[in-house]
């Protein structure tokens, strides 16, 4: 057969084979997440004791990660955290799934908590890792943070007149409920990938159990593990990282594309006009 006639064809791999090599995808799989689990905590030991003598080091970052800045667009939610002094990654590296992230505030003039925690926990029926650290089928099979279960947390706030969940409610078009309650019970037709509507305060976080924004997992899988990249705005979801300088250059192309779209359509015209006028000459 010549290199002219070659098709590739389908394969029909064994049964056997797929499911061994899909074993070993998992197993693969599941070693990655431990080790970015061991990498992270070791990270995080170094940065966090560096990062207390920063003023507004974790605000800074926060506004500077796209997804996490839309959850805390107001003057209110962007002052309270202000207060932030530390942020602390609670993650088992050999059980990588569950975690808790804990935020710790200075004296503010919000609420009377030093320590505000969002904790995401394993559904029931669903088994710890083993402690000897072999790998079962659930560890291999897990998605990420949709098959947590989040918790919700009081917050003490000083009153009511800075209750920021309260002033700030999550409003969704097309529903009538309140998605600051943290009773409600959230809908597929509700994912955050067709979100329209007031995001609310950027504390329902906290007092909502479900965390329909992904905010935690964004946290914990992309903003602390690069946390002083996102304070310098070159982290990879950074307005000011490396696609969004390559989002102004293909803008800057575009606009160039256009301008010479808009010549050429001058051009164009000029050359049209022409014609016209003899045309209408001839017809006299």
């Amino acid at each position: 057969m010549s290199a002219k006639d070659f098709e590739l064809q389908p394969i029909d791999l064994p049964k056997d084979l797929a499911e061994e090599l899909e074993l070993e995808e998992g197993n693969k799989n599941v070693r990655q997440n431990r080790f970015y689990v061991q990498e992270t905590d070791a990270y995080l030991k170094h940065l966090r004791p560096l990062a207390k003598k920063v003023d507004q080091f974790w605000l800074t970052a926060f506004l500077n990660h796209t997804q996490i800045a839309a959850t805390a667009t107001s003057k209110e939610d962007q002052h309270a955290l202000s207060f932030l002094e530390d942020v602390e990654l609670v993650q088992d590296e050999n059980d990588f799934r569950p975690f808790e992230l804990k935020f710790h505030f200075k004296e503010n003039p919000y609420f009377t908590n030093t320590v505000l925690s969002k904790k995401y926990s394993l559904p029931k029926g669903v088994e710890p890792a083993p402690k000897d650290g072999s790998i079962t089928d659930e560890l291999r099979k897990f998605e990420g943070n949709e098959d947590l279960v989040g918790e919700s947390f009081k917050i003490e706030w000083k009153s009511d007149e800075v209750n920021l969940p309260k002033k700030q409610p999550r409003v969704v078009q097309g529903h009538d409920h309140d998605h600051s309650d943290p009773n409600h019970v959230h809908h597929d037709d509700e994912s955050d990938s067709g979100f329209e509507g007031d995001l609310g305060s950027f504390f329902i976080l906290f007092e909502q159990a479900e965390d329909i924004l992904q905010v935690g997992d964004a946290l914990r899988s992309d903003l602390l593990p690069d946390a002083f990249a996102y304070f310098e705005d070159r982290g990879e979801n950074s307005a000011g990282g490396e696609f969004g300088d390559f989002d102004d250059e293909d803008d800057d192309d575009e606009l160039d594309e256009e301008s010479d779209d808009d010549d050429e359509a001058e051009i164009d015209l000029e050359e049209e006009e022409v014609p016209k006028k003899k045309r209408k000459v001839g017809k006299k």
